[in-house]
């Protein structure tokens, strides 16, 4: 691979982008990978062509892996290089998990450390069968600093992440689906596919509607009851006063397909 190679791609169809970090061999997240990641993210936020996003990996080796390790002699020569790339990885997370459209995860193999950290950002995760997910840090002494303290135990509870995460411990596509950690499971090779599919179907639904489901879930995930019923308030009727619920009403009322615009 040359350095004009990009390390994520980025293709937009029927609304659908899918963004894939190609990164051989284990698509690690480097410097490289981060400046993709980044790049594609501000992109997408502003890009009102684009209604959903699939994130996932090139090859069959790994989802995503951690930290580029190869960039760790660097990293610890400079005594804020660590401290500068932690605030720059949180900085690129950051913009993905504040994506408005729906962010799909298609787990196509192993997503371990920072890997399974970018697929927490994501509102769904499609593993395939073969894929093993976790967070093994603790095997080397350290502790998952992109988020993955705070979001794998927002999806499955203390008790779970903690053992997880204490362990080191990988698990495969179906024990992730029973704690709730994969939200759903595609036949060996097909993660790709079947994100595409469900990306697809949600597509199709009025755009200003679903994004304000993820507004008002999102904003008020960790707020007080009634912060939270605010930002539903305030999401509802940003969905309310558009075309799409018009045309969703008059659609209803005439008994036909609905027409959605997405504005």
């Amino acid at each position: 691979m040359t350095d004009e190679t990009p390390a994520v791609r980025t293709e937009v169809a029927d609304g659908v982008a899918t963004v894939t970090v190609d990164v051989p061999p284990v698509n690690a997240l480097g410097a490289r990978a981060f400046l993709g990641l980044e790049d594609a993210a501000e992109r997408l936020g502003t890009d009102a062509g684009v209604r959903v996003v699939v994130l996932t990996g090139a090859g069959t080796k790994a989802f995503m892996a951690g930290a580029d390790i190869t960039e760790f002699e660097e990293l610890q020569a400079d005594p804020l290089g660590m401290p500068r790339r932690m605030r720059w990885a949180r900085q690129v997370f950051t913009l993905w998990a504040r994506l408005p459209q729906p962010v799909i995860a298609a787990v196509q193999a192993t997503a371990a450390g920072g890997g399974l950290e970018m697929a927490l950002l994501c509102d769904i995760i499609v593993a395939d069968r073969t894929a093993r997910l976790g967070l093994p840090e603790a095997r080397l002494g350290l502790i998952p600093a992109g988020g993955g303290t705070v979001r794998l135990t927002r999806r499955v509870g203390a008790a779970r992440a903690k053992q997880l995460m204490m362990l080191g411990q990988l698990i495969d596509a179906d024990q992730a689906l029973a704690i709730g950690l994969a939200d759903r499971v595609a036949d060996a090779g097909t993660a790709l596919r079947a994100a595409q599919d469900l990306a697809a179907q949600l597509a199709a639904m009025p755009g200003v509607a679903v994004r304000a489901i993820k507004r008002a879930v999102d904003g008020g995930a960790e707020r007080d009851l009634e912060a939270a019923l605010d930002i539903e308030s305030a999401a509802f009727m940003t969905a309310y006063q558009s075309a799409d619920f018009k045309e969703g009403y008059r659609a209803f009322t005439e008994r036909r397909p609905p027409q959605f615009t997405h504005r």
